[in-house]
């Protein structure tokens, strides 16, 4: 593997952390899971920037669907459908998602989806590389309470990008960032929910790394490096 990062990097096992294992609703290769479950981040790959998580682990598998969404882009116009950007999904999905403390608190999700080869990984990643350059644009639409009269607007914003600090053979990472807020009036009642998406190719597998801020301010460049990092850990377990 050729990363910008140093891969020689000792890694940290957290003691006693509570892992809630989530059982699949559908057949999956056991070898498979043992070895996802115990090659996910762990609490202390994910740097102290993006918020204050707890200990445990939420650890699902599952059997893929049909396809990866890599961004949902909304448009203006009520009469046109969402821009729904997809590639073709792996056999497997195993997920490793980290709640922070507090109310409203910062959430992260790794997704390793896995392919039946690293042929179909590669293949089903050149879509996506492809695919991520329409994640741009904006929209909005709004939506008001017959019994109140309070009209709530949402927005977003979509933009796309390479991310060079997370480099596998070559190939680099991309992402996908949604600046989003919810405006109701009257009551001057804001919610922002940014999301950060790192999109990285590891051997027979794309690996999805995304922040959910579920806070009232907005994602900070800190924030989306310390995500990239958190994206690089994650293949750095996987290996492991």
């Amino acid at each position: 593997m050729k990363t910008r990062h140093v891969l020689a990097t000792a890694l940290v096992t957290c003691v006693g952390v509570g892992v809630i294992a989530v059982a699949p609703a559908q057949a999956y290769d056991r070898d498979a899971y043992a070895y996802a479950a115990g090659h996910m981040i762990e609490r202390s790959d994910i740097p102290a920037s993006l918020g204050d998580f707890r200990k445990a682990l939420a650890f699902n598998a599952y059997t893929a669907g049909d396809s990866l969404v890599v961004c949902d882009v909304p448009q203006s116009d009520p009469n046109v459908q969402d821009l729904v950007v997809k590639v073709p999904a792996g056999r497997y999905s195993f997920s490793a998602n980290y709640s922070a403390k507090g109310k409203d608190a910062p959430s992260i999700d790794v997704t390793v989806n896995q392919y039946a080869s690293a042929e179909k990984a590669i293949s089903a990643f050149q879509s996506l590389a492809k695919g991520v350059k329409k994640c741009v644009g904006s929209g909005s639409n709004t939506w008001t309470d017959p019994d109140t009269g309070a009209v709530t607007t949402y927005s977003t914003q979509i933009t796309n990008g390479v991310v060079p600090e997370v480099t596998t053979t070559g190939v680099e990472s991309v992402f996908v960032s949604n600046n989003s807020l919810s405006e109701t009036t009257p009551g001057d009642t804001k919610y922002v929910n940014d999301q950060y998406a790192v999109f990285s190719l590891f051997d027979d597998t794309i690996i999805q790394t995304q922040y959910f801020t579920n806070t009232n301010t907005n994602m900070t460049s800190k924030q989306r490096k310390a995500v990239n990092q958190v994206a690089f850990n994650a293949e750095t377990r996987w290996l492991g």
